[in-house]
């Protein structure tokens, strides 16, 4: 679900460093962890944090980090993972420690961890990624210059081109930070494109020396779920969409973070459905839930999630028969009911002549009954818990 807290898909061995760390040791922390963000903490436990991008921009490798660390925002450990989404979207971060009640650390989010979810999630899984790529990616051919590649990411505000062959079919990804690591800030000196003995300036040279091949891609009816599953499996951050080779659009990870962020916003909840039912029942079972969501939603005013369980069985006749279990997840209680076949009540018959005798007939209910009872039953329960609640029935010792 989306609606766990954070700390539940959060990283909790985190790696830290105090300020007076050198530059050139956090670096190396983070090239071994495949960190973006890492966190400082001084002696008092105040918590900070620097950014891979910001410590190879340097003017020097010996410097120490608290330099250039800064106050992050932090999430409580408590916050519904969607919500955790929000407020790192809205502090301009792409990770932000995880603390307590007392402010202490406990985790940190990321964007990584973010797509690990994301992937799983049941409500991204329906949605196509027509619906949140950008329709015109700006590209570079892949054997015009690095300066130019930066100059369009400046440009156009954007960290990453998709760089194009000669027939224009996407051949690879060059990036921000691969400029700065590269070109920058490289770990051995660049010797590609010396020519009969004339030096070319690095950012004069082809972007194809620099960019990430070959290039991991999505079909253009591929899900959100999808997308965010190859972001997290290749540590990538946007993934371009194609139709039968043709470049259509690009995903980003801040693409699929402001989608959840709109699904907040419109208090959208996730539905997830289990287990086997007849498809021609699959629309109508689709109408009641809708229905029914909103009758929940009324009594409760903030849902986390919604899990639908349906089992079916026959009996020994071979006719079929469905169980449904509903959980409902709000901040403050697991609401659990459950729907089944009963029998009837049981008739007494009488005939001249005969002994009177009791028959048992069994009830017969198909999914949307079982379904209905289990929500109902939900229903229920919520305005039980709303009516003790309420100040109005609280008893009062009058003195």
């Amino acid at each position: 679900m989306l609606n766990e807290p954070v700390i539940e898909i959060a990283t909790k061995d985190v790696i830290t460093v105090t300020p007076d760390t050198p530059i050139s040791k956090a670096i190396g922390i983070m090239d071994n962890n495949h960190f973006h963000n890492l966190v400082v903490m001084d002696n008092d436990e105040n918590i900070y944090m620097v950014t891979i991008h910001d410590l190879l921009l340097a003017s020097s490798l010996n410097e120490t980090v608290e330099s250039l660390m800064f106050k992050p925002h932090c999430i409580d450990q408590n916050t519904p993972v969607m919500d955790a989404v929000c407020e790192i979207l809205d502090c301009g971060q792409r990770a932000a420690p995880i603390v307590d009640e007392k402010g202490k650390l406990v985790g940190i989010i990321t964007d990584y961890d973010i797509m690990k979810r994301a992937g799983e999630s049941e409500l991204l899984k329906d949605v196509k990624v027509t619906k949140i790529m950008s329709r015109s990616p700006i590209t570079i051919d892949k054997d015009e210059s690095i300066g130019k590649a930066r100059s369009l990411m400046r440009k156009y505000n954007i960290g990453r081109l998709i760089v194009l062959d000669k027939e224009g079919n996407p051949t690879g990804i060059v990036t921000e930070d691969d400029i700065i690591r590269k070109v920058f800030k490289p770990k051995k000196k660049m010797t590609v494109g010396e020519l009969a003995g004339e030096k070319v300036p690095r950012m004069a040279q082809p972007v194809h020396i620099i960019m990430n091949s070959p290039i991991i891609t999505a079909d253009i009816d591929s899900s959100v779920a999808n997308v965010a599953k190859l972001m997290e499996k290749h540590d990538i951050r946007g993934v371009p969409i194609t139709k039968k080779g043709t470049l259509r659009g690009i995903v980003t990870r801040i693409d699929i973070m402001k989608y959840i962020k709109n699904l907040r916003e419109e208090s959208v909840i996730e539905v997830m459905l289990q287990g086997e039912f007849d498809e021609d029942m699959k629309e109508l079972a689709e109408r009641i839930l809708m229905t029914e969501v909103k009758k929940i939603a009324k009594q409760s005013k903030r849902l986390h999630w919604i899990k639908i369980a349906v089992k079916k069985e026959h009996d020994k006749g071979g006719a079929p028969y469905y169980t449904v279990n509903v959980y409902v997840k709000t901040p403050r209680k697991l609401y659990v009911a459950e729907g089944k076949p009963k029998l009837s009540t049981t008739k007494r018959m009488e005939m001249d002549g005969e002994d009177i005798q009791l028959v048992v007939e069994k009830q017969r209910w198909d999914f949307i009954e079982v379904l209905k009872d289990a929500l109902d039953s939900v229903i229920k329960q919520m305005e039980i818990d709303k009516e003790k609640s309420h100040p109005k029935n609280n008893k009062r010792i009058l003195e």
